[in-house]
């Protein structure tokens, strides 16, 4: 939405809805602000495979204010993330590096445009999606989301050997198979070329499901519902950190329920507890021995008894999961990054 304005309009809509009151910006920190988000917007590249950007230049900014911790200020009245008062090193030995408490975040979604049939990817061509008014106009509908959330970031040593291992690098590479093959024939249909290959990982596949595990859990401790948690995930060579956070457009949405289960003691409990939950599916052996299963055969061991939540709570639509990477296999326990829990 950004690109449409320019300075002068940003200007003049902060200054008659009050937008800067008591934050100790002024409209020149917006604009300057926007600018450089407008500059980042235009120059970031696309994923390969054009359907999530877990790695994208927006989600490195955001990890890095994550795993700070944030102090009074003027930002703190929309974003505030500090560390648990308890001690971590109970989880450190199950492979968490760091979990932060996000207190307070803020989030604008707004809807551009709009497709049918099958759901956008991000380098599907401009034509593809519907406008939602007839006209240019210069403003979308838009929700403003108050809420908190949990931060956590796996051991890069520990996840590299586990990367390292055999089994899980091809219980990924089957995925990968399955995705690239799902993006070509993606590209034929809308004429396309050349063909991207999927950019999926095991790393991804691991916070993937794992984020998973914790919406389910904190859904029965929490107090929110599934389908009012979300899960951003930031995956790259220099990431490996999940955010849970509340949906929900009301204050309810910041009344600590949430960001308590971040606490070492708590943590633990959940993710222990989340762990020993999908250890064992009501569809097993069926479920954890699937050469493939899910749209388009892009999960592994993950079905709606086990891992899979509401489709809203989720970044690609219940795609890439599967649990035998977080707890292993029975032929091969070490194939879970948090095969040695017990």
């Amino acid at each position: 939405m950004l690109q449409y304005l320019d300075d002068e309009t940003i200007a003049s809509v902060a200054e008659q809805n009050g937008m800067l009151y008591n934050t100790g910006y002024s409209t020149e920190d917006l604009v300057i602000a926007v600018r450089q988000r407008k500059k980042i917007e235009s120059e970031q590249v696309e994923d390969e495979d054009g359907q999530f950007e877990s790695a994208g230049e927006l989600r490195r900014e955001e990890y890095e204010k994550l795993i700070q911790t944030t102090y009074e200020g003027p930002e703190s009245r929309d974003f505030e993330c500090v560390r648990p008062s308890g001690d971590s090193s109970s989880l450190r030995t199950m492979g968490i590096a760091q979990n932060m408490l996000v207190k307070r975040l803020r989030e604008v979604r707004a809807l551009k445009s709009f497709v049918r049939v099958e759901a956008p990817g991000l380098s599907d061509p401009d034509n593809r999606k519907a406008s939602l008014s007839l006209g240019k106009v210069d403003w979308l509908p838009a929700i403003e989301v108050i809420g908190e959330g949990v931060f956590l970031r796996l051991n890069e040593d520990r996840l590299m050997r586990w990367e390292s291992l055999s089994n899980p690098t091809d219980r990924a590479r089957v995925l990968h198979h399955n995705h690239t093959i799902h993006l070509r024939q993606r590209t034929a249909l809308l004429k396309k070329s050349p063909p991207p290959e999927s950019p999926l990982t095991s790393r991804f596949i691991l916070l993937h499901t794992l984020a998973h595990a914790l919406i389910n859990e904190w859904s029965l401790d929490a107090g929110y519902p599934a389908a009012a948690l979300r899960e951003r995930l930031y995956v790259s060579d220099k990431m490996a950190g999940v955010l849970i956070y509340t949906a929900t457009s009301d204050s309810a949405g910041s009344l600590g329920g949430l960001v308590v289960q971040g606490e070492p003691h708590r943590l633990k409990s959940s993710l222990e507890s989340a762990l020993e939950r999908i250890s064992w599916c009501s569809a097993d052996p069926l479920c954890m021995e699937a050469a493939a299963g899910g749209a388009d055969s892009l999960n592994l061991a993950a079905c709606h008894a086990c891992v899979l939540i509401p489709e809203t709570s989720c970044e690609t639509n219940n795609a890439f999961l599967d649990r035998a990477l977080l707890i292993g296999t029975p032929d091969d326990p070490k194939t879970g990054y948090f095969h040695d829990r017990e």
